[in-house]
């Protein structure tokens, strides 16, 4: 189970006030991007969507629940009986958008969750797709409205490339499971695979050296 960094105390305090990670890395975006859910990125990239679906990084969630990854948990001496989904130093690297416009609703005690937060909180299930690349809410129907569209473009509304730097939020070693590894090992392998775009969009991403 994955864990965030060490300043996860503070992040949690200003979750709900803190810019999106798209819009950190952009820096341009006037009001940050809300995450949309994984689910609007599948009519364009229903490929990479059926891969990503059969990811651990995926099902990441259903591994805090009792009596799931057991091995795992024992591997890291938790409890393999305890209920982690509740545990907000937990959830927040097993879910999208934690805590920020749009994602996976913040846990605080003493508060209950409304209807619509429930129903959120079931999409954002995972690390989906706008963990890694960035709350789609402004560039996803941009692009979808704009098919040569350039990377330039979308990154000023939040887009952003999955880097070492960007994982390393929760594959730590504040992480009971942490594991060593390299980025570009993991690209196409423990994501979704990466399928060669239609337009190169101007763009050095891996994605341009896909299938």
């Amino acid at each position: 189970m994955k864990m965030p960094f060490a300043t996860l105390a503070a992040l949690l305090l200003t979750a709900t006030t803190a810019p999106s990670p798209g819009a950190e890395a952009c820096g341009r975006l006037r009001e940050p991007a809300a995450f949309v859910g994984s689910k609007s990125c599948q009519k364009c990239h229903f490929k990479e969507f059926g891969s990503w679906q059969k990811t651990k990084m995926a099902l990441s969630f259903k591994s805090l629940r009792p009596n799931e990854a057991v091995e795992g948990k024992k591997k890291a001496n938790l409890d393999p009986a305890k209920d982690y989904t509740k545990d907000a130093k937990c959830v927040a690297c097993h879910v999208t958008g934690y805590g920020k416009p749009g994602g996976y609703p913040a846990i605080v005690e003493g508060k209950e969750w409304t209807a619509e937060e429930k129903a959120r909180a079931t999409l954002m299930e995972g690390v989906g797709c706008e963990s890694c690349h960035g709350p789609g809410e402004k560039y996803s129907p941009y692009k979808k409205d704009n098919k040569e569209y350039k990377w330039a473009d979308i990154a000023k509304l939040g887009a952003i490339h999955p880097d070492d730097k960007n994982c390393s939020l929760c594959h730590n070693k504040e992480s009971p499971s942490f594991a060593e590894f390299k980025f570009a090992d993991k690209v196409g392998k423990d994501t979704h695979e990466v399928m060669k775009m239609k337009a190169d969009h101007s763009c050095d991403h891996k994605h341009l050296e896909g299938k």
